[in-house]
């Protein structure tokens, strides 16, 4: 179960939103929209030597990790033909369903993902609705929730296998 990818895929998740949220930012800083009244928009990016130079970082950061995750997709897969890992399913691939014990700690980790999300989810609507934040913003207020979804699950399957060890 060690070596079982399905234990750090949400870590995996968790890195790519962090690089989606590095282009957000970007753009969100470089890039302005423009609209006219008969209905059509303009986006326009200006990027500065340093912006330039992380969009760069960046990219080379996506095509790693996406190098990366395939990578280890595949060699799970190898490995673990019984649990394989498919990026084309709707569902999560971090689920642990093999026996009931499985069954009751993913759930116990999706129980606590909703909770976060009952709470998160207003207090976030509430400070959007108060506050003038930029949609830059509330796109990486978006996705930082997911990054916080992926770390609380990983955590409490972690907690578990740890006191298993």
């Amino acid at each position: 179960m060690r070596n079982d990818m399905r234990l750090t895929y949400p870590l995996w998740q968790m890195a790519g939103i962090l690089i989606i949220l590095g282009f957000v930012l970007l753009v969100g800083y470089a890039g302005t929209v423009k609209t006219f009244p008969e209905g059509g928009f303009e986006f326009e990016i200006s990027l500065s030597s340093y912006s330039s130079i992380f969009i760069l970082v960046m990219l080379a950061a996506v095509f790693l990790y996406l190098i990366l995750f395939v990578f280890n997709i595949a060699k799970h897969n190898k490995r673990m033909p019984k649990h394989k890992i498919s990026m084309t399913t709707y569902k999560p691939q971090e689920y642990l369903e093999d026996d009931e014990l499985f069954q009751d700690l993913t759930k116990q980790a999706t129980k606590k993902v909703y909770t976060y999300f009952a709470w998160a989810l207003p207090i976030m609507a509430a400070v959007y609705m108060l506050l003038p934040i930029s949609k830059t913003w509330m796109i990486a207020g978006i996705l930082i929730l997911a990054a916080g979804q992926y770390w609380i699950f990983y955590w409490t399957i972690k907690k578990f296998m740890s006191s298993v060890d």
